[in-house]
């Protein structure tokens, strides 16, 4: 059978890789230069670097088991990282469960019923039931209005452009799930891991495996339009038309409409999801900011949503050195702040940069950019349950797999991955 892919990010090779293992056809079909998407990587004066932060978490079962069969797991590096809070100007460490019960903005109670939040969501197995409840009616009902306030609500701030008041209690669910997955009595001094070569590694493996196999893959090639001609699935593109048993597309839902042929009430449901674009702010460094990996803000005066230095995790001997700081922002659709000019997004960032590291010199930036994309991340909100559709679509052999299906994981590489192999499982 032949199959063709739209779009070369994550969740397009791992399908092929899966598709063309199982003797199917393979094509796969990328408008950039690049393959890789959010995935991708990019070359910061000779060093080549992720172009947004990715670590995988030993709980990561789908993707160290895909970096198994791709023979690459000699490439994987496991390491215990560290994790802060910072709160209105301060800094806390929030990596053990001391350091939680230590954290001063929060009563001892106020502590107590946050805990308490992270056990109960732990505890629920039917999410079902999660999604008409508001995650702030959910977090305010089990932590408490002071945690609520001082703790969760910037944080939702942050992460959805101050625009959190439809967003369902299943989105904390997943969270809390997630990040307590991490716990390992086999790796107790590891909680995280990475490729050396960064996602680039990944990348080039499922690539081997996908040609090894006998795919294909055109880069600098969008779609233009897809056809159905006696049973088969046509894809429009510069190059002509290139012809399939079956197309699976893969690209954001926006993307996809500009290409799918109106099909009434189908596309009306596909309208309905709104998506989270994304500035992010990439740092080269001299010298290192802190010894965290991570930081969760919530503080209303900080611009971006957190601070990754992933060089806390990845070797700096592996990027010669230096030291990689990411500053991303959410934004909702139109928002301005995407389409501000770099220099001002730095000048921003870097500002409050200073607030938050009083150490840090703009003399150890040796090199910086400012990336921006479209529809990072959908926007699951209360009332449009029904906008999670399946793979199949009206057209006979044409189907649609993209993140917005991986509710209600969160996006990520794990919960894309593990997505793509059910996807495959089912087509082919």
């Amino acid at each position: 059978m032949t199959i063709g892919i739209i779009g070369g990010g994550i969740l397009g090779l791992t399908l092929g890789y899966h598709l063309s293992q199982a003797g199917n056809t393979v094509t796969i079909v990328e408008k950039e230069d690049k393959l890789g998407g959010l995935a991708g990587y990019i070359d910061m004066d000779g060093i080549t670097v992720d172009k947004y932060y990715h670590g995988i978490l030993t709980s990561d079962n789908a993707l160290l088991q895909l970096i198994d069969e791709l023979g690459i797991s000699s490439k994987l590096k496991f390491k215990k990282t560290k994790m802060a809070f910072f709160h209105k100007g301060q800094t806390f460490p929030m990596t053990t469960i001391r350091d939680f019960m230590h954290f001063s903005p929060l009563t001892f109670i106020d502590r107590c019923r946050l805990g308490y939040t992270v056990v109960y969501s732990l505890l629920i197995r039917n999410w079902h039931r999660l999604e008409q409840v508001s995650v702030k009616k959910w977090l305010t009902k089990l932590s408490g209005y002071n945690a609520y306030e001082g703790i969760w609500e910037p944080l939702l701030k942050v992460k959805f452009d101050g625009d959190f008041g439809k967003i369902p209690a299943t989105y904390i669910w997943s969270r809390v799930r997630r990040m307590a997955s991490t716990y390992d009595r086999k790796l107790p001094k590891a909680d995280m891991a990475y490729l050396v070569g960064g996602t680039k590694t990944l990348i080039d493996g499922l690539v081997r495996a996908i040609k090894r196999n006998g795919g294909e893959i055109y880069l600098k090639t969008p779609v233009e339009k897809v056809e159905t001609v006696h049973g088969e699935i046509i894809l429009r593109t510069r190059k002509g038309g290139l012809r399939f048993d079956k197309v699976i597309s893969t690209v954001p839902i926006p993307c996809f409409l500009e290409f799918l042929p109106p099909l009434d009430g189908y596309s009306q449901a596909l309208k309905k999801m709104p998506y989270l674009h994304l500035v992010c702010l990439v740092l080269k460094l001299k010298e290192p900011l802190s010894d965290y990996y991570f930081y969760h803000i919530a503080d209303d005066d900080v611009p971006f949503t957190t601070v990754v230095e992933t060089t806390n995790l990845i070797d700096p001997q592996y990027l010669k050195g230096y030291h990689i700081v990411y500053l991303p922002k959410y934004v909702k659709e139109g928002s301005p702040f995407f389409s501000m000019p770099d220099h001002e997004i730095y000048g921003d960032f870097i500002s409050h940069l200073r607030r938050m590291f009083p150490d840090f010199r703009e003399s150890s930036v040796e090199a910086k950019v400012v990336l921006r994309e479209k529809y990072v991340e959908p926007v699951h909100t209360i009332g449009l349950e029904d906008s999670v559709l399946g793979i199949s679509t009206p057209i006979d052999g044409l189907y649609m797999a993209n993140t917005s299906q991986v509710y209600p994981s969160l996006v990520n590489c794990e919960s894309v991955v593990a997505f793509a192999r059910r996807v495959a499982e089912e087509i082919g």
